[in-house]
């Protein structure tokens, strides 16, 4: 009997602890586990490549994990070729029928210092929600953000060579980060937050960019 139970703890801890573990979601040879469509998104040379430079989209288009995420770490790599910019939206909603748009949190990646890694709702017509470089909270009462702490200046990040990126969500806490450092932190208490979504990938509709993306990890907290 003290074997059995001994042996179900352990079980159990191993259970537990499996879920905080860095989960790899891309395997640097194809698409397995993400959805989109074939003709913009691709694998070159172990890394996920999504391309308007032959082809006009009439709206921003995602590549979607397969599995939702709710309290979680993501930390992953991208750059971005063209003047445009990407982004990776998490928790995020379908916007239409087909799941071809998604609106909800996007962490940003855009060529001016104050937008890089900023959090974007898309979409939703709340728009820059926390810009690089500040504390916001967002109060039920009002819906508006408010900022707590701004910092008197950021450096500019050049996206279009590899930088990493981490998101954190907890409940209604999101923080981002550029290359280990806080970029936002947001206390969102809107009434249309959703603590549950889909992550995905984004390509911006406009001018012709590359987005790349490698070295993807989630650790659901």
């Amino acid at each position: 009997m003290v074997k059995f139970i001994l042996s179900l703890l352990a079980l159990t801890l191993v259970s537990c602890t499996s879920t905080n573990e860095r989960t790899p979601l891309f395997n640097g040879k194809d698409l397995s586990g993400w959805q989109g469509d074939e003709e913009l998104w691709q694998v070159k040379d172990g890394v996920i490549v999504g391309s308007t430079f032959d082809k006009t989209i009439p709206s921003n288009r995602f590549l979607s994990w397969e599995s939702d995420v709710e309290n979680f770490e993501l930390t992953f790599e991208a750059k971005v070729e063209g003047e445009n910019n990407s982004g990776v939206m998490y928790r995020s909603q379908p916007h239409d029928k087909e799941k071809l748009r998604l609106k909800g949190n996007q962490c940003d990646i855009h060529p001016k210092p104050e937008y890089c890694a900023m959090l974007y709702s898309e979409a939703t017509g709340r728009k820059i929600i926390a810009e690089r470089g500040t504390k916001v909270k967002v109060p039920a009462e009002t819906g508006e953000p408010q900022v707590l702490w701004k910092s008197p200046e950021v450096s500019a990040v050049d996206i279009s060579k590899w930088q990493t990126y981490k998101i954190v969500a907890q409940g209604n806490k999101l923080q981002h980060y550029v290359n280990g450092e806080l970029a936002m932190e947001l206390t969102d208490n809107h009434k249309d937050i959703a603590l549950r979504g889909i992550l995905a990938l984004q390509l911006h509709r406009g001018k012709p960019m590359k987005a790349y993306f490698k070295n993807i990890y989630l650790k659901n907290l």
